[in-house]
Order: C-alpha cells, then structure tokens, then sequence
C-alpha cells in the first residue's frame, strides 16, 4: 500500500483539532504550504505539515517581483471604420 503524498485541508484540520476554515485561511497567509488543485480545492503535502507541526518549517521568503509591462490590447488606439450609408435601389 503506498502512502499519501497530500492530505486536504480537512484531513489536517481534524490532526490539529482546528476548524478547515482556519487551514484554509493559513494556506492564504503562506503559514501552510498548499498546492491549489482547482478553484476551491486545496491539497497538502505530507512532508510540509510534518515540517510544520514539528515546528521546523521555514516559510520561503517570496521572489522579487518587478514590475511587468502592460501589454497593448487588441485594437487598442485604433480608429473604428465608420458606417456608410446603403440606400435600397428598387430593381426594375
């Protein structure tokens, strides 16, 4: 049987005797490492929350960001063609 590799915040929440809603919220402060699954979904690793309840887990200091350059939009400072007129011709 192979270990798991990630637990979800629930699964972490009931190891601390916590509410989910406050792992969540440590995941966001950068307390908790957690890689985001999807919109709503989180998932832990294993060898993090050891760190973490061992006490020896150091957070990363974040990278330098440096400001990026807008990129131009599409049509952006373009002129719109302006509309012509078509008057209906009768066929005879």
């Amino acid at each position: 049987m192979q270990k798991k590799q990630f637990i979800s915040p629930a699964d972490v929440a009931a190891e601390l005797a916590i509410s989910s809603a406050t792992v969540i919220r440590m995941i966001h402060k950068g307390e908790l490492p957690a890689i985001r699954v999807s919109q709503r979904i989180f998932r832990i690793p294993v060898a993090s929350f050891e760190m973490y309840k061992r006490g020896t887990l150091r957070t990363a200091s974040p990278a330098p960001l440096r400001s990026v350059r807008r990129q131009p939009q599409l049509g952006q400072g373009e002129a719109l063609p302006t509309a012509r007129r078509v008057t209906a011709t009768s066929a005879r």
